[in-house]
């Protein structure tokens, strides 16, 4: 299922404001690297000297951290790629259909977590819209377009379709034609495992931001105040750049999905077309493969259906569109204040 994060990071520029406005101790290191078809950048706080001996060297420390953090990603990547042959979720699109496959702990979870997503949706985000996604952009990479393949069949896509066995740590398909597309939760899922990496790691505070899609903990310390990780932006979903609403955020994980860059690229995968709202849905959660699903099975809902849906259930919710030559905002109430940009 593929997804377009429209977040704009502004964090470089809030925290040369803020260490500039403010002295501080903090210091941070910052790394970027390619990982599974996109940019993850890596803001992390360097802790204080210590006063003991054993840690006579925090900045190296972090350094380290932060590239066991990339490690991690790649590792999500090597079992949750779909365009990779050889990794754990193609073999299961293989051969799952067959009998039941044995799936490592973490992709067993991995699945179970995007699974149970799907059944809170009931199917407007579902990973199993392989046959689909796999249809529209031919496969490649990162999802870099290709000569697309003849269109997907519509009644091989179903969560329910999947059986999964917690006892035996197994997955089978009821269908042959099912496959399993990482692409509306992998990256959050990959998010939370560098998170949790750096945090044991003794990092204080951190933002990641993989593809536009953002991962924080300790926003709210000194340290990820003064390095600005407790604010964030979102953009007006029309490829122009602009800033079309600031916010303070939390720990947790924002995600935002639309259609700008390619339209039609998210699928409805109970229609098996393309999802019929244009704009920008964005999601706050406690992690980011939550966040990652949410925004995916929102953005399909559309504001109407996505709203009531969100309400009900209490999530941060924040719906962009254009109407009439104007931006159009529509909030869920558990959303942050917000500021919002002149049209």
């Amino acid at each position: 299922m593929l997804r377009l994060s429209l977040c704009l990071i502004t964090a470089s520029g809030l925290a040369v404001a803020l260490v500039g406005g403010a002295p501080s101790k903090a210091t941070r290191v910052r790394r970027a690297r390619y990982l599974m078809g996109t940019v993850l950048e890596i803001d992390a706080a360097v802790p204080p000297p210590s006063q003991s001996f054993a840690d006579p060297d925090p900045r190296g420390r972090t350094e380290s951290a932060v590239e066991r953090a990339f490690d991690a990603v790649a590792r999500v990547e090597e079992r949750l790629s779909n365009w990779r042959p050889g990794s754990e979720l193609s073999r299961v699109n293989r051969s799952a259909a067959r009998g039941p496959m044995c799936l490592s702990r973490e992709t067993w979870r991995s699945l179970s977590a995007a699974l149970s997503v799907a059944a809170e949706t009931e199917g407007a985000f579902d990973p199993t819209v392989g046959p689909l996604t796999g249809a529209l952009h031919g496969g490649g990479e990162g999802g870099e377009t290709q000569e697309a393949r003849a269109p997907g069949d519509p009644s091989a896509v179903g969560f329910r379709l999947v059986r999964l066995d917690a006892g035996a740590g197994t997955l089978f398909f009821e269908r042959a034609e099912a496959t399993l597309d990482s692409g509306g939760f992998g990256k959050g899922e990959a998010l939370d495992r560098a998170a949790a990496l750096l945090a044991r790691a003794g990092v204080p505070a951190a933002r990641l931001n993989f593809g536009g899609q953002l991962r924080t903990f300790g926003s709210r310390s000194p340290a990820g105040r003064v390095l600005g990780f407790d604010r964030a932006a979102i953009a007006a979903p029309d490829l122009s750049g602009r800033v079309a609403c600031r916010f303070s955020t939390g720990d947790g994980s924002l995600s935002t999905s639309g259609d700008a860059e390619k339209p039609g690229h998210i699928i409805d995968p109970q229609t098996g077309r393309p999802a019929a709202f244009h704009g920008s849905a964005s999601v706050l959660a406690d992690g980011g493969l939550r966040a990652d699903a949410l925004s995916t099975a929102l953005f399909v809902m559309g504001p109407a259906r996505g709203l009531a849906f969100a309400e009900r259930r209490g999530i941060p919710v924040l719906f962009l569109w254009q109407s009439g030559g104007q931006w159009t905002f529509r909030a869920s109430r558990a959303w942050p204040p917000t500021h919002f940009e002149e049209n």
